[in-house]
């Protein structure tokens, strides 16, 4: 029977832990099947959803406190259901890309807009940088959703660009 794990961990980033975490599922014949890393601040963090046979499942689990100790990581584990088993309503994939000079606030009030059309987020990602010509900070997001039969795409992006979001820039197309 196959066997499916969300694993989080977060740790100071040094050259490498990619290619350590990744080693050590191998090892236990586990395969990933999504994964997402990245260095904040100091600190590196990745998500990886893992499948295998339940025994190996369960070696893995217990093995962790092998891979925190040689990579110094706080890991956490989470046993899931298989991607094609969550309940999935008729919808149309979307992906939403905002701009805008940074300010607190902006992905509180595009999540908060989503939300209140009944739309779950797949997928986010989010960045600020400094503009090279203005040095002002810049924010960008990438998000991607499923958008639900009864929301229209243009009902989305005319109250999005209003003064829900303003002043921020909203993009969209089907994904």
């Amino acid at each position: 029977m196959r066997s499916y794990v969300v694993f989080s961990s977060m740790g100071p980033d040094r050259p490498g832990l990619a290619r350590q975490i990744a080693e050590f599922f191998t090892a236990r014949g586990i395969n990933i099947e999504r994964s997402r890393g990245c260095v904040l601040g100091g600190e590196f963090g990745m998500v990886i959803l893992t499948s295998g046979s339940t025994d190996d499942i369960e070696r893995l689990i217990r093995d962790l406190d092998s891979l925190r100790e040689k990579t110094g990581l706080e890991i956490h584990v989470r046993k899931t259901k298989a991607p094609l088993h969550r309940e999935i309503t008729p919808s149309i994939p979307y992906k939403l890309i905002a701009t805008s000079i940074d300010r607190p606030g902006i992905i509180h009030q595009i999540c908060r807009a989503l939300h209140s059309r009944g739309i779950n987020i797949d997928d986010i990602a989010t960045n600020v940088d400094s503009n090279p010509v203005t040095g002002a900070d810049v924010f960008r997001m990438v998000c991607y959703f499923s958008l639900p039969p009864a929301v229209k795409i243009l009902d989305l992006k005319t109250t999005s660009t209003a003064s829900e979001m303003s002043p921020t820039s909203i993009s969209g197309s089907m994904r």
